[in-house]
């Protein structure tokens, strides 16, 4: 884990006084900024809202039925599933108590360990994720890897190096 100790703000607190104030954006470096958090949020709000529309599932409740399929047995500790999901475990436990009562997981508590509960895809679930599969797909190259195309070995090592970065300063679960 990459941690690093923060002032009461928030910010690193390490060496922070001793830092030189970063240099303001310039002109293409703010439109970077502005266009990340724009093609971010966008993206993610379309997906999601075509998501829903087409089969009643919020993409975060996809990603969740993703990251336990994946899984030997279709199963993940709910600790890891919040990593796995990028969602907060207090969030993972609202959206598994929702996909528990429509069916298409199981909460399970662990043998080995009484503190540990497994989340488990049902069958109803892998069918869910196996209905939406097709309309997020679409919406990934729609909105991603299509527009993307001409450098997507370009944008893949820009991605990286910006996990890197936030790596330095949180963990970032390492996702296949």
């Amino acid at each position: 884990m990459h941690e690093v100790a923060s002032s009461d703000e928030g910010r690193p607190a390490a060496d922070a006084a001793a830092q030189p104030a970063p240099a303001p954006l310039d002109p293409q470096e703010l439109r970077v900024w502005v266009d990340f958090l724009r093609v971010a949020t966008y993206s993610i709000d379309l997906l999601d809202r075509e998501l829903f529309a087409a089969d009643g599932l919020h993409l975060a409740d996809y990603e969740i039925f993703v990251a336990l399929s994946e899984q030997p047995e279709r199963r993940l500790a709910m600790s890891a599933l919040a990593e796995r999901a990028l969602v907060s475990a207090s969030r993972l436990t609202y959206r598994v108590d929702r996909l528990v009562a429509a069916g298409y997981v199981e909460r399970r508590p662990c043998d080995q360990d009484g503190r540990r509960t497994w989340a488990i895809l049902t069958e109803a679930g892998l069918a869910k994720l196996e209905a939406a599969y097709p309309v997020h797909l679409a919406g990934v190259r729609r909105y991603l890897i299509d527009p993307a195309a001409p450098d997507l070995d370009g944008l893949q090592r820009s991605l990286a190096a910006m996990l890197e970065a936030i790596a330095r300063v949180r963990d970032v679960p390492d996702i296949p």
